[in-house]
């Protein structure tokens, strides 16, 4: 029997109604990109949890964590309120939102040090969605993963880590 390679990845969903659905479709994708015989794949899902949804882990190499929504301020209620609105109004409130949901994650995860060591110890890091990516990003200067977006960046990194 051979030594297997550890390869470790970790998701961070931000926004999702679908959470589940995302974080299997991601974690099904890096299995697949590297050779099972070779590499064995564990990771860490972090996603926002709201309390109506309820997540499993597809695989016992995945573990998943919820993290509680960080809560509205004032400005994130108004903006919400505006953003149903037509025109520019709307579309201004709309990119508030999610910028402040943006803010709220990358908060909530860097007071976390059991995440963000989580992550730093991973090979590759994904944002799976728009509010997600700050909170990646902010981790560049303390890890040397790889920080992606999606599912192809993903499969690019994972494809090119496997062949060193």
């Amino acid at each position: 029997m051979t030594n297997k390679k550890c390869l470790r990845i970790s998701i961070l969903v931000g926004r999702s109604a679908h959470p589940q659905a995302v974080i299997d479709d991601l974690w099904k994708r890096a299995i697949s990109a590297v050779d099972q015989e070779r590499w064995q794949v564990v990771g860490t899902a972090v996603y926002v949890e709201d309390g109506s949804v309820r997540v499993k882990s597809p695989d016992d190499g995945l573990s998943l964590v919820p993290m509680q929504a960080p809560r509205e301020r004032r400005i994130a209620k108004v903006s919400s309120s505006l953003s149903d609105k037509p025109g520019p109004v709307g579309a201004a409130a709309r990119l508030a939102q999610d910028n402040l949901a943006s803010r709220r994650l990358a908060k909530a995860l860097a007071d976390r040090k059991d995440l963000v060591d989580a992550f730093c110890g991973s090979a590759v890091v994904v944002a799976a969605d728009l509010i997600a990516d700050r909170a990646v990003w902010q981790l560049r200067n303390q890890t040397k993963a790889e920080l992606v977006h999606g599912p192809v960046a993903m499969l690019h990194v994972l494809r090119q880590l496997v062949r060193k």
